[in-house]
């Protein structure tokens, strides 16, 4: 049945048609795969003096290779606020994180010194031992190259702590049983084929494949996923003296990073029963100060306000080095 709608949609045949050679398309069927399987894709697994490029990747990968182009893994090396913090690249230290070499494994990565523009590319995280490797079955009747089948690492914050080791440290000190790993918050969820046809013949062969729960390649800040705050409230009220406690629900530091510029700002504002405003206390949070909130801990400040309040607003924004990336993580008012 497949076959035949295949066989209508791309070639124009008729049913009946069809139905009189339906041998001589079984044929068809059975040369497509074998022509498919013939052609040499040797070039995606091999490293030699070079190495399988993002682009290459994407011919097929379609999908999944825009976003990783749109994401901070295909700037790791060529981002000005990098080479800017790196002495123009003088700090080799930084260099394998930046630029990994093109094989995966639960050690951290070592360096590469060429195609620096494509920073973490595809074959930094799931080139492994000849096989291009990921969370999930083949979902597909061809495979053009070896797959390697490991849900243990994939789905496990592991493979992000290679490079992320502070922010991978913070997550492993937390033993809380319901804990998230990063590909929960930071890959958001999408079910699609792992392939996309882009014409011709690779239309036919990715409509033989099957759709599978998988996540997007945008390591996202904040995802899809994050329906509610990463952080929840509790206020305590006597008289003029007010306690507020901020409570990190997040697996790690609020906020993280092992370097850069990462800040939360701080805003609280009392209001009125008139629902006027008047600023109580405005603060930055980072670990460089000492004073970012503890994975599933808790700061608290404590605040003076007139008789007449009724709420406290609390706005905390997420600030690094662009404008368009500062982020609204909070913005609430909380009876009192």
């Amino acid at each position: 049945m497949r076959l035949l709608m295949l066989s209508k949609k791309y070639f124009g045949i008729s049913e009946q048609s069809y139905k009189r050679n339906r041998t001589w398309f079984l044929l068809v069927e059975v040369l497509i795969v074998v022509l498919a399987g013939c052609e040499s894709f040797d070039y995606l697994t091999t490293v030699t003096e070079e190495f399988p490029r993002a682009k290459q990747c994407g011919k097929c990968h379609v999908e999944i290779y825009r976003e990783w182009s749109a994401s901070d893994h295909a700037t790791a090396y060529v981002n000005p606020h990098y080479r800017q913090m790196t002495d123009d690249y003088t700090f080799d230290e930084c260099l394998s994180c930046h630029l990994p070499s093109p094989t995966v494994s639960d050690q951290p990565p070592t360096t590469r010194y060429i195609h620096r523009v494509e920073g973490v590319t595809c074959v930094s995280c799931h080139l492994e031992q000849g096989k291009l490797s990921g969370p999930i079955e083949p979902t597909g009747k061809i495979a053009p190259h070896p797959i390697g089948v490991r849900p243990e690492f994939y789905n496990n914050s592991i493979v992000c702590g290679r490079c992320h080791e502070g922010t991978f440290a913070e997550w492993k000190s937390i033993e809380s049983p319901g804990k998230k790993s990063c590909q929960h918050c930071h890959m958001s969820p999408v079910k699609r084929k792992v392939t996309q046809g882009t014409g011709g013949l690779s239309n036919v062969i990715v409509s033989f494949e099957k759709e599978a729960a998988l996540k997007r390649h945008d390591f996202a800040i904040l995802s899809a996923v994050q329906q509610e705050p990463p952080v929840s409230f509790e206020v305590q009220r006597s008289g003029s003296d007010i306690v507020l406690v901020i409570k990190n629900k997040l697996p790690h530091e609020l906020p993280t990073g092992d370097f850069g510029y990462r800040i939360l700002l701080l805003e609280l504002f009392a209001v009125d029963s008139q629902g006027n405003q008047s600023a109580l206390e405005k603060c930055e949070l980072s670990k460089e100060l000492g004073n970012a909130i503890p994975p599933e801990g808790t700061n608290s400040w404590q605040l003076q306000v007139q008789s007449n309040t009724k709420a406290i607003r609390v706005h905390l924004v997420r600030r690094s080095y662009e404008e368009e990336q500062v982020l609204d993580l909070v913005d609430i008012e909380i009876p009192l």
